[in-house]
């Protein structure tokens, strides 16, 4: 039996993918146009990156924008990601009506090319497809192609250059290990924060959160649809979750899980939703 991963990043910390992907977080937008819509799609070379195309709605077509990505968990407030994205069309577009605005997940490979092939050096039984970065519809095919051709003993010629154990990584050592000082530096970051922030017992604004000290322990505050919630704010690889103010969840700054208000699950590599904990500081299921 062969089991396929094909969950973003792999669920199974067997690999150590988690150390070899950067999870970043983008925004798009749609919008109603006044005049005719720019045909064709295309992408800004310098940064922040902003990208342009066109899409049908119904018997109308709008335009599309995007950019504006950041690693997951380390932007203060998402939310300002967004509305810089619509300020930016509509000066450059006049008149456009946003109608949409929505995110997406992606994970950069730190030698820039996507991971296909074998969780474990040879070992065909789990096999992974991760690492996309963006180009995910043109990948997934091509992820597709390659481990099915693995699968029945075939080879595919151009998939030896996406595979997920070769010499070739050693292009990507200088990026993994300032990926994974960043992240080191983000849970020093996040405990000492979490530390140095005595509970409140007043409940964050409507659709805010917060991460602050509940006995010696890190907990994760947030008002949401007329309900405060709280939460260990602790990941399952020691991360300090923060607060995603666009789309109301929590995210984790070291390896991209994403939980939604209530603690649950919304994207790995965690598997396990962010625990409760009594008066006394103790977790409970």
């Amino acid at each position: 039996m062969t089991v396929v991963l094909a969950t973003g990043v792999p669920i199974m910390d067997r690999g150590g993918f988690w150390a070899r992907l950067q999870p970043m977080r983008s925004y798009a937008a749609a919008f109603r146009m006044a005049g005719p819509v720019p045909q064709g799609m295309y992408l800004s070379a310098d940064s922040p990156t902003r990208s342009i195309r066109s899409a049908p709605w119904g018997a109308e077509e709008l335009l599309l924008t995007g950019g504006n990505d950041h690693v997951v968990g380390r932007a203060d407030h998402p939310a300002a990601h967004v509305r810089d994205l619509v300020d930016w069309t509509t000066r450059r577009f006049p008149g456009a009506e946003p109608t949409h605005t929505w995110s997406a997940q992606d994970y950069h490979a730190d030698h820039d090319l996507p991971f296909i092939g074998p969780l474990t050096p040879g070992h065909d039984q789990a096999l992974v497809a991760t690492g996309f970065d963006k180009w995910g519809m043109t990948l997934g095919v091509a992820s597709g192609v390659a481990l099915s051709s693995r699968i029945l003993g075939g080879r595919t010629e151009w998939a030896s250059a996406l595979e997920t154990w070769s010499t070739r990584e050693a292009s990507g050592i200088g990026p993994a290990i300032k990926a994974n000082v960043s992240v080191g530096a983000e849970m020093v970051g996040g405990w000492t924060r979490s530390l140095l922030s005595p509970r409140d017992e007043r409940p964050p604004a409507p659709g805010q959160g917060r991460v602050e000290r509940h006995q010696v322990n890190p907990e994760a505050v947030c008002t949401v649809d007329g309900r405060t919630l709280r939460r260990s704010a602790g990941t399952h690889l020691g991360g300090i979750v923060t607060w995603n103010d666009a789309e109301l969840s929590w995210d984790c700054p070291l390896h991209g899980s994403r939980f939604a208000p209530d603690g649950s699950v919304l994207e790995g590599p965690a598997t396990k939703d962010l625990p409760t904990r009594n008066d006394d500081g103790r977790e409970r299921p």
